[in-house]
C-alpha cells in the first residue's frame, strides 16, 4: 500500500522530472543537428548515449511508482494526476500510452464521483481523445478510432449540463469536440466524414441557443471557436465535390459568413462551388489552384517558427491536396498531371525539411508520410520515387535510415562472399534473372535500404529510447513489415522487394517471427530474406548508438548467437559462409564497433545539408 505522503512524492516527481527527460532528450537530439565537426559529434553523441541509458533507468522506476498509485487512487492523488495531465499537455509532452493509461483511470474515477466535475470531466476526454488520435494514427487502424470518437461525444454530452460547467475552458471544451469530430478525426476515418455536416448544423444550433448566448461573459471567446469551426467546415470541401451531399454543403457554404477568412481561402472555395455549378472547367480550377499555391510557398517557403509561417504553409498544403485530390479523381492531361505534382510535391517536402528537430512534433511526421502516399502514384520514373523515400526516412526517421544504411553495408559484404565461395546460394536470385553479380548485389542492396520502410507509418514510439515499448506499442510495432506495401500502395515498380519486406522478421524454418500470415518458406526471394534477416539482427544486437536503452553486444558475442540458432532462426549455410571468412568477420565486427559511429555523423551530415 502506498501511502499518502508518498503518492504526493510520486507524482510531484513525475510531473517535474519525467518532463525534464523528455525535454532533454529531445535537446539532445536537436544537438546532433547542429555540430559538424566530428570530433565535438562523436563526444555528443556519447554523452547522449550514457546520459539516455540512465533516463530510460530514471523513467522506467517513475512509470513503475505512477502505476502503483494508479492502483489505489484517492481524491488529493487523482487532482494531482489530473494536474500532470493538464501539465503534459500543456508543456506539448505526447507520451501517449502512458498518458493514455492515467487518464482513462482517472475518468473511471471522475464518472463515479457522487458530485460530478464536469470541467475535469471534459479536459480528461478531450486530452485523452487526443492522445488515442496520435496513438493510433499512423497504424490506420479504423477500428481503434471508436475510442477517441467515444470521448469526443461524451464531452457533447455535457451539453445538458453547460449551466454546471464551472469555467470557460470547460465550456469552450464542448465546442473544441465539434472541431475534432468535424476536423481531425473525420480527415483521419473515412466514415466519419458522413456525419460532418451533422455535427456542424448540431454545433450551430447549439452556438445559436439561449444557454450559450445568454452566457455574456463567454460569448467572444466561445465565438473564437466558432470560427475555427467554420474554417475547418469550410476545409472539408474536398470530401464534397464528388459526394452525394455535395448539394447540401455547398448550400450551407454559400450562406456562411466568410469575413473571418483569409481571401485566398474565399478565393478557392470559391473557386469549387463554381466548379461544383459547372461554371469553371478542371483545367481553369485546377490553374487558379496552382496559382494560389505559389503565391503561399513563393521562391521556397521555410520554417521560422512563427505562426503567420505556419499557417501559410498549412494554407498551402490545404490548397495541395485540393489539386491532388482533383487530379486523381478526374480526368486530366497526363503530361500535365506527371510534370505538376512533384513540383508541388518537393515544395512541401522542402518546408518540412526546414523545421528543426525539437520543433518536429507528430503533426509534421503525419504530413511527410501522408505527402509521400498522395505523391507516389503522380511519380513517373523510379528515381523520383527513390528520392521521395530518402526525404521520407531521412527526415521521418534518421535512427531508421542509419539502421538502413548499416543493414546495407553489412548484406552487401555478406551477399559478395557468398558469390566469392557458394553461388549456388543465391540460385532463387538468379532463375528470377538476377543472373549476374552486379545484378544479385545491386538487388541485395536495395532490398535491405528498403526493408524497413513501414516503420515510417508506424507509432513515434519506434525509435523511443528512453523508456520500455508498452506491450500495445510492441504489438504495433509488428505491423511495420505489412506497413511497407501500405506505404507503397502496392507499386509495381518496388514489388520485386516486398517478399523481404515482409519476411525480415520470420524465421528460418517458418516456425517463428512474424508477421505470422506470412509463408517465407514459398517466396522466390528466399535466399534475399535469410541474408537479410542476418543482417538486421547483426545491426540491431551490436548498436549502443542508436539504441542506447540497451547493453550493445560484440560482434563475436551476435555470431555466437547466429551459430547458436542456425537451421532454426537463421539460415545454416549463410551463417557458415560468414564462420569461414576471417576477413568477412573482421569487417563486420569492425563496422559494427568503430566504424559505426562514422556511419552515423555521414548521415547527420547529409540531414544538415539536405534539409
Amino acid at each position: 500500500m502506498v501511502i499518502a505522503m508518498e503518492k504526493k512524492k510520486i507524482i510531484n516527481n513525475f510531473k517535474t522530472e519525467y518532463i525534464n527527460n523528455m525535454k532533454l532528450y529531445s535537446d539532445y537530439n536537436d544537438s546532433l543537428f547542429k555540430i559538424d565537426d566530428f570530433r565535438k559529434w562523436k563526444d555528443s553523441l556519447i554523452e547522449r548515449s550514457n546520459s539516455i541509458r540512465k533516463m530510460f533507468l530514471d523513467n522506467e522506476k517513475m512509470i513503475s511508482d505512477i502505476k502503483n498509485v494508479l492502483n489505489e487512487l484517492d481524491d488529493e492523488s487523482a487532482d494531482l494526476l489530473s494536474n500532470v495531465i493538464k501539465k503534459f499537455n500543456k508543456e506539448n509532452i505526447h507520451d501517449s500510452s502512458i498518458m493514455i493509461e492515467i487518464i482513462n483511470k482517472l475518468i473511471d474515477y471522475f464518472e463515479k464521483k457522487e458530485n460530478i466535475d464536469y470541467d475535469r470531466l471534459i479536459m480528461l476526454n478531450l486530452i485523452g481523445a487526443l492522445e488515442e488520435m496520435e496513438f493510433y494514427l499512423r497504424m490506420d487502424s479504423n477500428n481503434k478510432f471508436v475510442n477517441p470518437k467515444e470521448k469526443y461525444l461524451k464531452v457533447l454530452s455535457y451539453k445538458n449540463h453547460y449551466d454546471e460547467i464551472k469555467t470557460i475552458d470547460g465550456r469552450r471544451g464542448i465546442f473544441l469536440a465539434y472541431y475534432n469530430l468535424i476536423g481531425p478525426l473525420a480527415d483521419i476515418v473515412n466514415e466519419e466524414r458522413d456525419n460532418i455536416i451533422k455535427y456542424y448544423k448540431e454545433v450551430r444550433k447549439f452556438y445559436y441557443s439561449d444557454i450559450v448566448q445568454n452566457k455574456d461573459d463567454d460569448i467572444d471567446k466561445l465565438e473564437e471557436e466558432m470560427v475555427y469551426i467554420n474554417d475547418t467546415f469550410l476545409s472539408n470541401f474536398i470530401y464534397y465535390i464528388n459526394s452525394p451531399l455535395k448539394d447540401e454543403y455547398f448550400k450551407l457554404i454559400e450562406k456562411l459568413d466568410k469575413s473571418d477568412l483569409e481571401k485566398n481561402q474565399i478565393l478557392s472555395i470559391d473557386l469549387a462551388i463554381k466548379f461544383v455549378n459547372n461554371e469553371l472547367s478542371l483545367d481553369e480550377l485546377v490553374e487558379s489552384l496552382v496559382e494560389l499555391f505559389i503565391q503561399y510557398v513563393g521562391n521556397g517557403l521555410r520554417y521560422n517558427g512563427k505562426d503567420a509561417n505556419l499557417n501559410k504553409f498549412c494554407n498551402a498544403l490545404d490548397i495541395a491536396d485540393v489539386i491532388f485530390y482533383l487530379l486523381k479523381e478526374n480526368d486530366y492531361d497526363e503530361n500535365k498531371k506527371y510534370n505538376l505534382i512533384p513540383k508541388i510535391g518537393f515544395a512541401l517536402f522542402d518546408y518540412i525539411g526546414s523545421v528543426p528537430y525539437k520543433d518536429y512534433t507528430s503533426y509534421f511526421d503525419d504530413i511527410c508520410a501522408d505527402l509521400f502516399e498522395k505523391l507516389l502514384p503522380f511519380c513517373q520514373n523510379r528515381a523520383y520515387k527513390d528520392e521521395l523515400l530518402t526525404m521520407l526516412i531521412l527526415r521521418r526517421q534518421p535512427i531508421t535510415y542509419i539502421h538502413s544504411i548499416m543493414v546495407e553495408k553489412i548484406s552487401v559484404a555478406i551477399a559478395k562472399e557468398i558469390l566469392k565461395n557458394k553461388r549456388e546460394l543465391f540460385s532463387d536470385l538468379i532463375e528470377l534473372g538476377y543472373d549476374t553479380d552486379d545484378k544479385i548485389i545491386e538487388y541485395i542492396s536495395n532490398a535491405a535500404f528498403y526493408h524497413d520502410l513501414g516503420k515510417c507509418l508506424t507509432l513515434g514510439v519506434i525509435n523511443l529510447q528512453n523508456r520500455k515499448l508498452t506491450d500495445e506499442e510492441f504489438k504495433f510495432i509488428k505491423m511495420h513489415p505489412a506497413k511497407s506495401i501500405v506505404l507503397l500502395n502496392n507499386d509495381d515498380s518496388f514489388k520485386e522487394y516486398y517478399d523481404v519486406m515482409l519476411g525480415h522478421h520470420k524465421f528460418y524454418d517458418g516456425n517463428g517471427g512474424y508477421p505470422i500470415e506470412f509463408d517465407n518458406l514459398k517466396s522466390k526471394y528466399k535466399s534475399a530474406i535469410d541474408l537479410i534477416s542476418i543482417a538486421d539482427s547483426t545491426d540491431a544486437a551490436t548498436d549502443i548508438l542508436g539504441r542506447n536503452y540497451t547493453v550493445g553486444k560484440s560482434f563475436s558475442t551476435l555470431l555466437n548467437e547466429l551459430n547458436q540458432f542456425k537451421g532454426t532462426r537463421y539460415n545454416p549455410d549463410i551463417v557458415q559462409i560468414i564462420n569461414d571468412s576471417n576477413e568477412l568477420i573482421e569487417y563486420l565486427d569492425e563496422l559494427t564497433n568503430e566504424k559505426r559511429i562514422e556511419v552515423y555523423f555521414e548521415v547527420y551530415k547529409k540531414i544538415i545539408n539536405q534539409f
